[in-house]
């Protein structure tokens, strides 16, 4: 059974003292449908901003919602017991695209009283009731009946999507939009307990984050679907489904024997063997984590088949489908690894944010951080067989390139505005946070931190909590560690540490920390220093030893406990600390010295932050480059896929078309003989990280480096895969296609064609997204005009339309086009997004690096998304992104040039 919130004695009470007022409520509102859309006032109330007054707060809903897949619309009444703080004649909730149909509340406990209402003016997202006299101080009833919308273009709200020709209805309602399915107060600190209930067709399925509690019959071939009362959740946790479902049992498991199942579109519960295996271990370790049982009675994990990502419903996890679901064939060691974080991350929620949740959103990241950091401590648990840490040092990378932009957000960041709350949904909330917490653990000691975390989850159970609310539970294990840990949760930017060696006396450290900014950054204000545990390696050919020190000062230096002069040094090489370690140039010459005593896996961290400071033109290419050939053919496969990112990740607009192809022989001479070895299909003697490596090093060496051989072939399994889709495996797919659409030439018609011919008529969603991924990425202007016009193509759907432009703008040589044609098109396009999704569209187009393409950048974005939600900071930090590659190129084309000119 699950554990419920205390003051469930004072709601059950609550509920019997109006009992008899549910009735009169039933019997009146029909009555209120004309009078609800009475003019408003003369004189109206101030209209709330962001957040809601706190004079009426939420107790217990209870929505009714009437919902037919095969509709746009849908219809609800809802009743909400409210308490009442003082007297008022107008109460406000959040309601957005929702036309008010009656509205009354009912008071007196005993001898119930109605007080009609009538809607008065707000804004998009705020409802004001007037009644007709004031509400008093007490307990009451609100009573709403309504119609909605069901979204169609993007996965927010209430939303449908169609496979094989039947509609799924699903939600996703965080951050803002509950308020697109009832009026409610959609805030994350105004919890109370819902109970539902949906009107559907008989002939589908309805889930809902309880379990079904009653199925009656209803008029006209529907049925009603009751749900047991949740413990008390914001409104951005309710969550349902509706649609003709199939369900796979994944049996039971944890404390309380909790019954998992997986919810699949019609057809294809056959695809969720990999998810019904193994999401108990998860569930059953998250349970140790927190020493206590999962605290919902169900756990359904629900595909649906479009969009990406994953929801925390309690009870209800939604998922992108190519996330859960997989065929046989389909079930790779990429399809593993994200199923597996994913899930963790999903059920990790189940307390962090769910059991406890956040006051505000500017505290997202006691629920976002904590889910990824305890999600991947998990998957290390369960899968020890896997790389440990890989994961956590991409996530760190992930976030310092971000948080080297002058524009980056900090972790707790003021929210003022409903823009910066979707923008809180980003890699610092998520990444950077992540890789904080797993410092911070290090330095305490993972069980002195468990402590905290679980007299932090104890002293607020169903409840909220502030930032201020997990340090003081971290401080009674240790409050030495709070002021430093709370410095890089409220203050943006990432520590660039400067490494040099002196050997004038005796051997030490010296080190120098500022904040990362790459080259062309704006100058910062001030000097900025953190405080943080750093670990050096030092030693000589034969043998290392470890230094450790906690940097606090601007510069210091570090006493090395060494007879002699070491020859080499590294700095953070578990790659666990979040500072950017730059050695010396001197130490960077002395790496090949250590090649006896640091393992191949030492060098995947180091050649990490070289990509980073290269990007940044810290690092001349001419230097980063010669150091990632060294690692090219590393036996560490982790350390040889970070070699090939840094070429990878090289703009390709610093390179001179003078010296286009010495640079495509470089990369073919120094990274081509691995890329044949491993070849474009997988093999029997593959190890789980072998499909990664590949799929970054064939496209590098058979596109960037113009290996006419891998082009070709890469070619010819594009046409093999036409004609019989067995050819190539799903994990290869659309490298292969894109690989093959990059070098198509002659060969381009055909291939388009028979591209565009798959992508109408597929039935399999993870074949279809690949292939229009390819569409886009065609270099011939004239297939790349077609590939454009089908985001307009009535044979496909828009969502999916919208893949072609987004590969058209994230490929640099269809960059220039795609952005011509968003610009003679973006109103059109624009109506095929949900505008909340506007700013994607930035971020798509952000690896412009042409003062021309910058131009466009700015006349076609600039003004659209300055009032899109979240657009003004994607774009704000897009077009920063755009500034310093530009800057890189002013400051480090030269010398790479230089160095590919006088290659042979």
């Amino acid at each position: 059974m699950p554990a419920f919130p205390r003051s469930r004695s004072r709601i059950a009470c609550h509920r019997s003292a109006l009992a008899r007022a549910a009735a009169a409520v039933a019997l009146g509102l029909a009555a209120l449908l004309a009078h609800a859309e009475a003019q408003p006032p003369a004189t109206e109330p101030v209209v709330p901003g962001l957040r809601l007054p706190r004079d009426v707060v939420p107790v217990r809903y209870a929505p009714r919602l009437t919902i037919d897949p095969a509709l746009p619309t849908f219809t609800g009444t809802i009743d909400i017991d409210v308490r009442v703080e003082r007297p008022t004649d107008v109460v406000w909730l959040n309601a957005k695209e929702i036309t008010l149909r009656g509205a009354k509340a009912v008071v007196g406990g005993a001898q119930p009283e109605e007080i009609r209402a009538t809607r008065i003016g707000g804004s998009d997202d705020v409802m004001g009731l007037k009644f007709e006299r004031p509400l008093p101080a007490g307990d009451a009833r609100i009573a709403l009946g309504y119609t909605a919308k069901i979204q169609e273009l993007g996965a927010i709200g209430v939303f449908r999507q169609q496979e094989a020709g039947r509609w799924y209805v699903l939600t996703q309602f965080e951050p803002m939009d509950a308020r697109r399915a009832f009026p409610c107060f959609d805030e994350p600190d105004m919890k109370a307990e819902w109970s539902l209930s949906l009107v559907v067709p008989r002939g589908v399925r309805a889930f809902a984050n309880m379990p079904v509690e009653r199925e009656t019959e209803a008029a006209a071939g529907m049925k009603e679907v009751a749900f047991a009362s949740t413990p008390r959740l914001p409104s951005y946790l309710i969550a349902f489904a509706v649609g003709e479902f199939d369900v796979r049992d994944a049996g039971r498991a944890g404390r309380n024997a909790t019954p998992i199942a997986i919810v699949t579109p019609k057809g294809r519960s056959g695809e969720a063997a990999y998810a019904a295996a193994r999401t108990g271990a998860i569930l059953a370790a998250a349970e140790h984590f927190f020493g206590q049982p999962y605290p919902f009675p169900k756990l359904d994990l629900v595909a649906y088949p479009r969009s990406s990502g994953a929801m925390e419903n309690p009870g209800l996890v939604t998922y992108a489908a190519r996330l859960l679901l997989a065929r046989e064939d389909e079930i790779s060691p990429s399809f593993e690894q994200r199923f597996m974080g994913v899930t963790a991350h999903e059920i990790a929620h189940m307390w962090f944010g769910d059991y406890v949740t956040m006051a505000w959103w500017n505290d997202l990241w006691l629920n976002e951080s904590f889910a990824s950091w305890l999600g991947t401590k998990i998957v290390q648990e369960l899968r020890p067989d896997w790389p440990r840490g890989a994961w956590r040092l991409r996530q760190r990378t992930y976030a310092i390139d971000n948080d080297r932009l002058a524009s980056a957000r900090r972790i707790r960041q003021p929210i003022t505005d409903a823009g910066e709350v979707r923008a809180a949904f980003d890699p610092i909330t998520y990444a950077k946070g992540e890789t904080i917490l797993a410092m911070f653990e290090q330095w305490l000691g993972p069980d002195r931190f468990r402590e905290g975390v679980r007299r932090y989850m104890a002293r607020y159970a169903w409840g909220n909590a502030t930032a201020d609310d997990f340090f003081a539970a971290l401080a009674a294990t240790d409050d030495a560690i709070v002021p430093s840990f709370r410095d890089f949760v409220e203050r943006a930017g990432v520590p660039l540490l400067t490494v040099s060696l002196d050997c004038s006396g005796a051997p030490r450290l010296l080190l120098a920390q500022s904040r990362f900014a790459a080259v062309g950054a704006p100058p910062a204000a001030a000097a900025e220093r953190w405080v943080f545990p750093a670990c050096f390696e030092h030693g000589d050919a034969a043998r290392g030893r470890q230094t450790c020190t906690l940097v606090r000062d601007a510069r210091q230096s570090v006493p090395l406990d060494a007879a002699a002069c070491p020859r080499w040094v590294i700095a953070n090489r578990s790659g666990s600390g979040y500072y950017l370690p730059r050695l010396s140039p001197a130490l960077y010459a002395a790496l090949p010295t250590a090649a006896k005593v640091l393992a191949d896996a030492d060098y995947e961290p180091l050649l990490a932050d070289a990509d980073l400071l290269a990007r940044s033109g810290l690092m001349g290419y001419e230097e980063a480059l010669p150091l990632a050939a060294q690692h090219a053919d590393s036996r560490s496969l982790l350390t040889a896929l970070r070699a090939h990112e840094i070429p990878g990740n090289l703009p390709p607009e610093l390179v001179a078309p003078a010296n286009a192809a010495k640079y495509a022989a470089w990369l073919r001479k120094h990274y081509g003989p691995r890329a044949h070895h491993l070849g474009w299909l997988p093999r029997k003697s593959d190890t789980p990280l072998t499909p990664r490596l590949r799929q970054s090093a064939l496209p590098l060496v058979a596109v960037d480096g113009a290996d006419a051989a891998l082009a070709r072939e890469a070619r010819r399994l594009a046409r093999r895969w036409l004609a019989d889709r067995e050819a190539v495996p799903p994990q290869m797919r659309r490298v292969v296609l894109e690989a093959a659409a990059r070098t198509a030439g002659k060969d381009g018609p055909a291939l388009f064609d028979g591209l565009v011919a798959v992508a109408k008529t597929t039935k399999d969603q993870n074949e279809r997204e690949d292939v229009l991924n390819a569409l886009g990425q065609f270099r011939d202007p004239a297939l790349g005009a077609r590939a454009l016009a089908l985001a307009f193509d009535p044979a496909i759907e828009a969502r999916d339309g919208t893949q072609v432009v987004r590969a058209a703008l994230q490929y640099a040589p269809t960059r220039p086009d795609a952005l011509a044609w968003l610009d003679a098109n973006f109103d059109r396009f624009g109506s095929r997004l949900p505008r909340e999704h506007w700013s994607a569209v930035a971020y798509w187009a952000d690896g412009t690096c042409t003062p021309a393409e910058r131009e466009r950048f700015v006349a076609l974005l600039g003004p659209r998304l300055a009032a899109a939600e979240v657009g003004a900071r994607a774009y704000r930090q897009s077009l920063e992104r755009i500034d310093l590659c530009l800057a890189l190129r002013d400051a480090r084309a030269e010398p790479l040039n230089a160095f590919l000119a006088a290659q042979k």
